[in-house]
């Protein structure tokens, strides 16, 4: 249960953090940038497993799908920025998580879960309470053409087989002693296709690189490793649902998040952020039978 709950509270400080820049003037993109480089430096610094570039690391059967799963992470970050200009922040939260629908269907399919009354009740009832707890009022104008609406679409599907192939590569290949090989191996990817990236504009749009950015990295990067690392030890925990652990996983985020919200930044919520976040909680309490 303390990796589950060590998830959702280092991925809700990723939130908070994030939420952070804008006050401290740092660039969003460069701290990514280098908060995957501060993952993949910490995963390597504090856990007895392979060196990140490893000529044994290539062997390894979970080696490609990390490649996939680092192309992905950054691929996304950029997806949401598109999609947030596009369509506001609602639609980035409503997106990602409601993805949560992907890897716990296909976990059903793939690995015979059991389907209770109260799964399936507590599933359900989560997919309104993030639609409901996300719902805020967007400022200026949405642009509805088909190619927009594409965005948030991709930006579903993504984070969605994101978190299937987590899951896959999970209970097929990895060992408890490999897990912090393949974490590290993709915040090491990502950031280095996030460097290219970073080089271009550097180059060409003549961006400059400022200090506050780096720090940003490095406090984004610490909760942002030990997000990741304890969402695949809970995933490998004996006799727990992936399914009720990706629910409540992101159900969690939402619920913890907009709490953080009110106490930090005086956020309000609307009679809809009510009903949602009530509905979360009666998610989380209808799938603890899973977990505990």
């Amino acid at each position: 249960m303390q990796y589950l709950l060590l998830s959702i509270l280092t991925s809700t400080a990723l939130v908070v953090i994030l939420k952070y820049f804008s006050t401290f003037n740092i660039n969003t993109f460069q701290a990514i940038v280098f908060n995957y480089f501060v993952c993949a430096g910490l995963g390597n610094l504090i856990s007895d497993t392979t060196p990140l570039f490893s000529t044994q690391i290539v062997h390894q059967p979970w080696f490609y799908a990390a490649l996939i799963l680092g192309c992905c992470f950054i691929g996304l970050f950029n997806l949401m920025g598109w999609t947030a200009q596009q369509f506001g922040l609602t639609a980035v939260s409503v997106s990602t998580k409601l993805s949560l629908i992907i890897p716990v269907t296909l976990a059903f399919v793939l690995y015979r879960e059991d389907l209770t009354i109260l799964k399936v009740a507590g599933i359900l009832i989560a997919l309104p309470a993030v639609y409901l707890a996300t719902q805020k009022e967007e400022k200026g104008q949405i642009n509805k053409s088909v190619k927009a609406w594409l965005l948030p679409l991709i930006l579903f599907i993504g984070s969605g087989c994101n978190d299937t192939l987590i899951n896959f590569t999970q209970k097929n290949y990895l060992t408890p002693e490999l897990m912090s090989s393949f974490v590290i191996l993709i915040f090491g990817v990502a950031g280095s296709i996030g460097l290219l990236l970073l080089g271009y504009k550097i180059l060409f749009k003549k961006e400059k690189i400022a200090f506050q950015n780096i720090i940003g990295g490095i406090v984004l990067g610490v909760p942002n490793y030990f997000s990741m690392y304890f969402l695949v030890k809970a995933l490998a925990v004996k006799d727990w649902d992936s399914s009720a652990v990706f629910t409540i996983n992101n159900v969690g985020i939402l619920l913890i998040s907009a709490f953080a919200g009110f106490l930090l930044f005086k956020e309000k919520f609307s009679v809809k952020n009510t009903i949602g976040i009530g509905l979360a909680c009666v998610a989380i309490l209808l799938l603890m039978n899973r977990i505990i």
